[in-house]
């Protein structure tokens, strides 16, 4: 089975050793997406700006894969203030529709000063098609 390495300028580059994602068969396993505007490099001002260019960065990367979020089959969410849940979970229905993906959303100490960062599994359209 042949891996690829998906990259894009449409998402905030990495800042560590990691991939935007991998791709593997009809599989797509994102790296942790980051609230950076991919031009500027600059953080979102707030959390729920933070949130959407998070959210806007999985997205972009997905697409560079050759799937979007109609394939998502999983994401991990992480939220430095776990009392942000309401807020993030409102603004993750604005991007992802029922049947929404499986989830999970852990409070958790984030580098460089992140509120949020989102991973996510996804499968590429014709194997979601196939099935």
């Amino acid at each position: 089975m042949t891996v690829r390495q998906i990259i894009t300028t449409a998402a905030a580059t990495p800042s560590a050793a990691y991939s935007q994602a991998m791709a593997a068969g009809h599989l797509v396993a994102t790296g942790g997406q980051v609230g950076k505007d991919p031009a500027t490099g600059e953080l979102g001002a707030d959390f729920a700006t933070e949130v959407r260019n998070a959210i806007t960065n999985l997205l972009a990367v997905l697409e560079a894969a050759g799937t979007d979020r109609r394939h998502v089959l999983k994401t991990t969410c992480f939220l430095t203030d776990i009392t942000h849940f309401d807020e993030f979970d409102a603004i993750y229905r604005e991007y992802f529709v029922e049947p929404f993906p499986a989830r999970s959303t852990v409070g958790i100490a984030l580098a460089g000063g992140l509120s949020f960062e989102i991973e996510a599994w996804a499968v590429l359209p014709s194997a979601a098609d196939a099935s």
